[in-house]
């Protein structure tokens, strides 16, 4: 085969991935609609919608080999006669396609509806604390995802499946092996903070008095917020001529192309940093969206490695940036300045009451320390519910034993309690250990920026965050797929994942706050 020939079957590819793309752009309009101005009563027309788009995606995607031009191109692949670009392409296309071709395609059509309509039936529920009217939905969606684990395959555990579809190459051992070491350094780290670690876990000790951050009684117009979060994703090189910000229950991105990723995030009158720091999260994922190649849109090349590697930025943003202390030096002033009356509090004693470890139900409100353990429950969770040794009516009376045995502190409703996320309504099993995954690649992808970019906290607290956006996106966002999320990691840090990182970085940061040693 000669090389233009190759190139031009590679081209070909290409085309077809592309189209297969802007068709699958259409369902995520829909779904990103759904969540931002459908009206209440368009969820059964919108899921039929759905569910319709989604099997003529899933027919287009498996149609791209009817010739055996993917085939053909893997023998390439495995022949080792393809540049690394073009073996990125194949051997990611050929990863995806051999796992749809297992999943018929009314498979998909159900699945597609079914999680279409659960999610609104999960936001009635969460508004009205009624867990029981999620749960035959819920009980659906797990029979389902135990039905595609099957389809797909498995050696051991039926979690390993779904799994991979967001953290390819990653195992639910594996998982279970951070997770441990992981708890390992938090529970002891925790128990010499000012809280106290019980049988039943972790609870605040009474003389643990720190200045509230806000003055009690403020109130934030939405609309100030709004402008004031703006201010900070314009800062950080969002673009929104390429994107927009809008409002939903559950703050999340939504990527169409490179030129189109949009994030909503949410408002609570009472505090606004339940805006900011969703804000500056969904702005993390955005610049990576935003920072895919649009040249090679369609293919590999323009999409995130894993979930992990894409949550890893917006952790970074929201924690390593957004609470930090030079980012304050910068922002706190103009927080001040738009609130007048609000923030009394000197910088120090603000940046130590923003950092304060405290154990909470909400998981998109954790601290740094405690996040994680928020994370490994609904692991532990889920996993057992794929692997079905425990049942879905069983879930809000474990949920809430969980909290206090890793928390010490019990949600009283169902709403604080297991219908915060969204994430099952949508059919994510599998999704969330990914985010401690993306606090484990974030720590180290930080210490490795800290090192090459000279003097860069002292940029950030002189309001530049674009040097860091652009050293992101030269070693991680423009790469696509090129690499997996192991390789990566070696290539921009000269290690593959290595969790010493990010324990690293919380004994740095809050062993001073709490007069803690910084070594291990």
């Amino acid at each position: 085969m000669t090389e233009k020939k190759e190139r031009n079957e590679i081209e070909k590819l290409t085309e077809r991935l592309r189209e297969v793309t802007y068709l699958g752009t259409s369902i995520a309009v829909l779904q990103w609609d759904q969540e931002v101005n459908m009206p209440k009563k368009g969820a059964n027309a919108r899921a039929t919608s759905i569910s319709l788009l989604s099997g003529l995606v899933h027919q287009k995607f498996l149609a791209i080999d009817h010739d055996g031009l993917l085939s053909g191109l893997r023998k390439r692949l495995e022949d080792k006669k393809l540049v690394p670009s073009e073996a990125a392409i194949v051997r990611e296309t050929w990863r995806s396609f051999s796992r749809a071709r297992k999943l018929p395609e009314t498979f998909v059509k159900e699945m597609a509806e079914l999680t279409s309509r659960a999610q609104n039936v999960w936001a009635e529920a969460r508004a009205e604390n009624n867990f029981a009217k999620f749960a035959p939905y819920l009980e659906r969606i797990v029979e389902k995802k135990r039905e595609e684990a099957k389809l797909i395959g498995y050696e051991e555990s039926p979690y390993d499946a779904l799994l991979d579809s967001y953290e390819p190459d990653m195992t639910t051992v594996e998982i279970e092996r951070i997770f441990t070491d992981l708890k390992t350094f938090l529970v002891p780290f925790i128990a010499r903070l000012p809280v106290r670690c019980t049988q039943t876990g972790f609870r605040k000790v009474s003389n643990n008095k720190r200045s509230l951050v806000i003055a009690q009684g403020a109130i934030f117009p939405v609309e100030q917020q709004a402008e004031f979060s703006k201010r900070i994703a314009g800062a950080m090189g969002y673009d929104l001529e390429a994107g927009r910000i809008d409002a939903s229950t559950h703050p999340f991105t939504t990527d169409f192309h490179p030129h189109d990723v949009r994030i909503t995030t949410r408002y609570n009158p009472k505090n606004i940093f339940e805006s900011i720091f969703p804000t500056m999260h969904e702005v993390g994922h955005a610049l990576y969206g935003q920072g895919l190649p649009h040249e090679h849109f369609g293919t590999p090349l323009a999409d995130a490695i894993s979930l992990g590697i894409h949550e890893s930025q917006s952790r970074l943003w929201e924690n390593m940036v957004g609470k930090s202390l030079p980012f304050w030096k910068h922002w706190y002033p103009k927080l001040q300045k738009e609130f007048p009356g609000v923030f009394t509090l000197p910088l120090p004693s603000f940046y130590r009451s923003l950092n304060r470890v405290t154990p909470t139900l909400i998981r998109v409100e954790a601290d740094e320390v405690t996040y994680n353990l928020h994370i490994i429950i609904r692991f532990e969770l889920e996993k057992a519910l794929i692997e079905g040794t425990i049942e879905v009516k069983d879930l809000p009376a474990l949920w809430n034993e969980r909290y206090q045995e890793y928390l010490g502190i019990i949600p009283t409703t169902d709403r604080e309690g297991v219908l915060q996320d969204v994430h099952w309504s949508t059919g994510y099993i599998g999704y969330f250990p990914t985010y401690t995954l993306g606090n484990l690649y974030s720590a180290q992808f930080w210490n490795a920026a800290k090192k090459e970019i000279r003097g860069l906290e002292q940029k950030i607290a002189k309001g530049d965050l674009k040097t860091l956006r652009e050293w992101l996106r030269k070693h991680i966002h423009r790469h696509g797929k090129l690499y997996s999320a192991e390789n990566l990691a070696l290539a921009v840090t000269g290690e593959k994942l290595n969790p010493d990182y990010f324990s690293a970085y919380i004994r740095a940061k809050y062993g001073p706050l709490y007069g803690l040693p910084t070594e291990a």
